[in-house]
C-alpha cells in the first residue's frame, strides 16, 4: 500500500502501476475476503471482525477494518456480506459487497464450490492531507475520488472433506478509475490462489499448513506460507512468512463454544524494518448454527 503512495506521486511524469489490494494475514481464518466461494461451505455460519494495524509507529501506515457475515443457506448454498475499510497514507478504500456460492459434490470425497460477488466500492486520494517540503504544487491541492462504483468478483474452490482444498479467485474484477485525474496511473487487478490441508498428530494436536499466492500482470509474485497448530481443539499457535516482507506468529483461543479470538504479530524484514518493527492484527469470530426443527407428538 505504501508503495502505491510513492507511485501515485509520480503519475504526472510517467506511467505507473500500483496495488491497492488489502493485505492481511488471517486469510485462512476468514477466507471469505479472498474468495466468495467460501460462503456456506461449512455447517455453521459466522460473523467475523478483523482489525489490522500495519507498521505501528510509522506515519501514514496502513490500517484495515473488515467485517463479514457468512450464512449457510439450504443444503448446498451460501450467502454473505463484507464491509471493508482500508487506509494507507492519503489513500482510502471503502467497499461493501454481497456474496453467493453454490456447492456441488463431485463424488463421495470432493466438492466444488463456485461463488460470485457484487457490491459498491470507492477509492479516494486525499492529496490535501500530504505535508509537502515545497508547497504550491497544483497536483496536490485537490482531493480526488473514483466515486461510488459497482464492482464484482468470482471464486472457485475444490475441497476434500474439511481438509485438503484449493481455491482460485479474483475478488475485484473492475479497476478503479479517476477519470481525467487518473493521469498515467494504471490500476492492477489481482488473482489469488490458496491451498491448504489438515494433518492430525494424535488426538490432541492438528496442523493446518497453507499458502496464498497473489498474481498480477507486470507485478512480482507475492505469497504467504503459514502453518498453524490447534491444541486440544481450544488453543492455536502458528508461524507465517510473507515473501521478502515479514515473519509472523499467530495465537488463537476458543473462548466459548461460539466465540473465537485470534491475534497475529508480524516482524517486518523489508526496508521498512528500519523505521518500524511491528504489525498487529486481531480478529473475533462468532459462530452460530441454524436450529433444527423438533417434531413433537
Amino acid at each position: 500500500m505504501t508503495t502505491l503512495v510513492a507511485m501515485l506521486l509520480g503519475v504526472c511524469s510517467y506511467e505507473s502501476k500500483g496495488q491497492i489490494e488489502t493485505m492481511y494475514s488471517l486469510y485462512r481464518f476468514n477466507p471469505q475476503i479472498v474468495t466468495p466461494a467460501h460462503v456456506g461451505s461449512s455447517e455453521v455460519s459466522d460473523i467475523t471482525v478483523i482489525n489490522r494495524r500495519q507498521w505501528v509507529g510509522f506515519e501514514g501506515a496502513p490500517t484495515t477494518f473488515a467485517a463479514s457475515l457468512n450464512q449457510k443457506w439450504g443444503e448446498n448454498k451460501g450467502i454473505g456480506v463484507i464491509a471493508l475499510m482500508d487506509q494507507a497514507g492519503p489513500i482510502k478504500m471503502t467497499n461493501i459487497s454481497a456474496d453467493f456460492a453454490y456447492h456441488v459434490a463431485l463424488n463421495d470425497k470432493w466438492t466444488m464450490s463456485g461463488g460470485i460477488r457484487g457490491g459498491l466500492a470507492n477509492l479516494a486520494i486525499e492529496w490535501s492531507a500530504i505535508r509537502l517540503t515545497h508547497g504550491g504544487d497544483d497536483n496536490f491541492q485537490e482531493d480526488i475520488s473514483s466515486g461510488l462504483k459497482f464492482n464484482t468478483g468470482w471464486g472457485l474452490r475444490f475441497s476434500k472433506g474439511d481438509g485438503l482444498f484449493l481455491s482460485v479467485s479474483q475478488p475485484r474484477v473492475l479497476k478503479y478509475d479517476f477519470g481525467t485525474a487518473s493521469g498515467a496511473y494504471k490500476d492492477v487487478d489481482y488473482y489469488y490462489t490458496m491451498v491448504g490441508t489438515k494433518v492430525r498428530l494424535g488426538s490432541q494436536v492438528t496442523l493446518y499448513p497453507s499458502a496464498l499466492f497473489r498474481i498480477a500482470t507486470d507485478v512480482p509474485l507475492s505469497y504467504d506460507i503459514n502453518i498453524n497448530s490447534r491444541i486440544r481443539e481450544r488453543f492455536d499457535l502458528g508461524l507465517s512468512y510473507r515473501k521478502s516482507d515479514s515473519y509472523g506468529i499467530r495465537l488463537g483461543f476458543q473462548a466459548t463454544k461460539n466465540l473465537y479470538a485470534g491475534y497475529v504479530y508480524e516482524l517486518p524484514i523489508s526496508a521498512i524494518s528500519k523505521v518500524t518493527t511491528q504489525t498487529h492484527e486481531i480478529a473475533l469470530r462468532f459462530t452460530f448454527k441454524k436450529k433444527e426443527s423438533v417434531e413433537t407428538k
